[in-house]
């Protein structure tokens, strides 16, 4: 409970409608991209409301490990993507089923990245993989002080289911 009066956290849902394939610079998450991404998210999740859900470098690489081990839901691949515009990880966003629906677990980018619609296209990336198995609905939770990645869900077509 935030301030005793609310959940630290909201669920969110969009339905899916076409969008492009993922841009070029981007590709799927593969298990070798484990500890380069745990830091990537720390860097991410440092110094944002989100910040203690990871607690440092060796919480990030838990909770992928979670994440991988199907803590979240079946964690599916072929919608999880990896942004590397430079050569190297940038951004990422890891995709679940939970309780039949495609969750989106993480996103996340790198603060020296942010601001330059990484994030935006990685949910679109998602959108079109997630459709592309056949679900017609992408799923998510973040945390309510998070401003910022509320208005980019929104912006995406997603509402606030409670």
């Amino acid at each position: 409970m935030d301030g005793g009066f609310a959940p630290v956290r909201s669920g969110w849902r969009a339905p899916l409608r076409p969008v492009p394939p993922p841009p070029a610079g981007f590709r799927p998450f593969a298990a070798d991209d484990l500890h380069a991404i745990a830091a990537l998210m720390w860097d991410a999740y440092r110094g944002t409301p989100d910040e203690d859900d990871v607690g440092g470098p060796d919480g990030a690489l838990r909770e992928l490990r979670r994440t991988l081990a199907g803590e979240y839901g079946t964690f599916l691949p072929g919608a999880s993507f990896v942004a590397e515009p430079d050569g190297r990880p940038v951004a990422a966003a890891l995709v679940t089923v939970y309780r039949d629906e495609p969750l989106l677990a993480f996103l996340f980018t790198a603060p020296s990245h942010t601001g330059r619609g990484l994030g935006r296209r990685l949910v679109l990336a998602v959108m079109h993989a997630v459709a592309e198995q056949g679900h017609d609905i992408l799923t998510l939770a973040v945390t309510r002080r998070n401003r910022r990645a509320r208005l980019l869900y929104h912006r995406l077509g997603f509402v606030e289911i409670g």
